[in-house]
């Protein structure tokens, strides 16, 4: 069965809109099935009885498991904000740790993280959540380019994503969260000798 594209997974259901109370009660519950029991055994049919609906109410508004599941993640994480701090390493920082971030995941469990893996999950993130971030990064980035702080071939999301992934090993392998001197250490390693851009092959 082939992966939905976002298209697909935003597409809006018939009947009744829902209220936002009531949506923001399905998300959350989502969310706590989630760090409950992880993805796996997360049922509709407890979702909807913790969030006083009924499971129709959420088939409709949602259409399936992995896409309710992937909005309830989503919904986690805070739009794009302006940042400037007049350097880039407080920039990337406060991007890093805005809201729930991937760092810290809002109150979500290891166990609830694993979602993230799952193919219709995960489509529905990159293209609603990830590559959000990583536009964002992009333009902290080039900042910093414009005022002279990086080369102009940088990989600047080599850089970001080295830091995110130090995070996400941390808290959800080994089960310690990084430090977070350890994190602005690492960071300020990385841009005092930042990976370049590879020349790509013609």
């Amino acid at each position: 069965m082939s992966t939905p594209k976002p298209a697909q997974i935003n597409a809006p259901r018939r009947g009744r809109p829902l209220d936002s109370a009531l949506a923001e009660r399905v998300l959350r519950a989502t969310l706590n099935q989630l760090s409950s029991v992880g993805y796996p055994r997360l049922e509709i049919e407890t979702v909807a009885a913790d969030a006083g609906c009924s499971k129709t109410t959420i088939y409709r508004r949602w259409g399936t498991k992995p896409q309710l599941v992937a909005t309830a993640i989503a919904s986690e994480y805070p739009g794009p904000s302006e940042i400037d701090n007049g350097n880039v390493l407080a920039d990337l920082l406060e991007h890093m740790s805005m809201g729930p971030s991937l760092l810290k995941f809002g109150s979500m469990s290891p166990v609830a993280w694993t979602a993230m893996l799952e193919p219709e999950v995960s489509a529905y993130l990159r293209s609603e959540v990830l590559n959000r971030r990583d536009e964002a990064a992009e333009v902290l980035i080039q900042r910093a380019v414009d005022r002279g702080e990086l080369p102009p071939d940088v990989d600047g999301l080599t850089i970001v994503h080295t830091v995110l992934g130090l995070g996400l090993y941390s808290r959800y392998l080994v089960g310690s969260p990084t430090n977070p001197e350890t994190l602005r250490q690492v960071l300020s390693a990385l841009l005092a000798n930042p990976p370049r851009k590879l020349a790509t092959a013609a």
